[in-house]
């Protein structure tokens, strides 16, 4: 359904239909909304096609989907709804048409209590979302960098401080730069992750020693790390944060930026809790392709599919020295 505005103090709730003018007519596509004692069909352009009564308004097919109304009973033309927001809303509104016959002069106290009520209820559905997604499109890259490092730096609290050798460190970039070269990811591994890896706003990926540890071929663990990029590519870690977030704390965000440390240690301990979200093998091959990365080892280690065999032409993730300090970088 589209957005809601006001009429006569009013809710008013849209949504779009196929409209029959009259009998043999070609159906077409048109805006449907109803106020206080009418039900409106508009054109794209917002030019009104016809005005219906909703004291009139009948249902050809009551309990069937999608639903199919008419301005009064033997009238050629025709609306099909398929909004259950919308049918619910119409369906009650002839409800309260046919209570009001019943007692009369309550027929407009209950169509304005029933319009109302709904775009309430919309209004609450409806306004968390929209708080995360422009929480989520205005948020400023440091923002998104510094609410990463608090993250990070809460789960430092459980794996003590990121690892880092000099031979570690100049081996983390350089795997880095294998893999995604293009995009300005920071990798940083810790101690006994329970995740291979995780990936945190501001272009963060968070990399567990036992993946490194446990593995004889640098593919598989840079298969969990592509597998953690790719995916955040795709579900943003920032908006899955955010989906966490109440709406009075969302409020907060956008009008100081501030962001509560006990927000941050909530949505960790999530992470942590509960296995990660990862794209599925078509979603993730092309990217492992794009990187020039065999998909088969990271699948087996995985167990998914392993699809075709690999080109022959790709070049190893690391060099043997470098793999092995790679792996040394938690012992220091």
């Amino acid at each position: 359904m589209r957005g809601t505005t006001a009429i006569d103090g009013l809710a008013r709730l849209e949504t779009t239909a196929l409209w029959r003018p009259e009998a043999g007519a070609q159906r077409r596509e048109v805006y449907v909304s109803i106020g206080e004692a009418e039900l409106v069909v508009q054109d794209r352009g917002g030019t009104a096609l016809s005005h219906w009564s909703l004291p009139a308004l009948i249902r050809r097919n009551p309990g069937e989907s999608p639903a199919i109304y008419a301005p009064s009973e033997g009238a050629d033309e025709e609306l099909e709804i398929d909004e259950s927001v919308m049918i619910a809303a119409l369906d009650r509104v002839m409800d309260a048409v046919e209570m009001g016959r019943r007692r009369p002069g309550a027929l407009r106290r209950l169509t304005v209590g029933l319009i109302a009520g709904f775009s309430v209820g919309l209004l609450i559905l409806w306004l968390p979302g929209a708080l995360r997604n422009h929480a989520e499109n205005v948020m400023p890259a440091a923002q998104r960098a510094d609410i990463g490092d608090r993250m990070m730096t809460e789960l430092t609290t459980l794996t003590g401080p990121p690892c880092g050798s000099p031979t570690g460190d100049e081996a983390l970039r350089i795997l880095r730069d294998r893999l995604i070269p293009t995009s300005p990811v920071r990798f940083a591994v810790l101690r006994d992750l329970p995740q291979p890896a995780l990936a945190l706003p501001g272009g963060l990926v968070v990399i567990s020693d036992v993946v490194l540890v446990t593995q004889d071929d640098p593919t598989v663990a840079a298969g969990h790390i592509m597998a953690a990029f790719l995916t955040a590519r795709e579900r943003a870690p920032l908006g899955t944060f955010l989906d966490g977030v109440g709406a009075q704390a969302l409020v907060r965000i956008l009008a100081s930026g501030e962001v509560r440390d006990e927000t941050i240690t909530d949505h960790v301990e999530q992470l942590l809790l509960r296995p990660p979200v990862v794209l599925g093998p078509d979603a993730l091959q092309p990217g492992f392709a794009a990187a020039r990365l065999p998909w088969a080892p990271y699948a087996a280690a995985t167990g998914q599919p392993s699809g075709e065999a690999p080109p022959t032409d790709m070049p190893p993730v690391l060099d043997d020295i470098t793999w092995q300090a790679l792996r040394e970088i938690c012992d220091s």
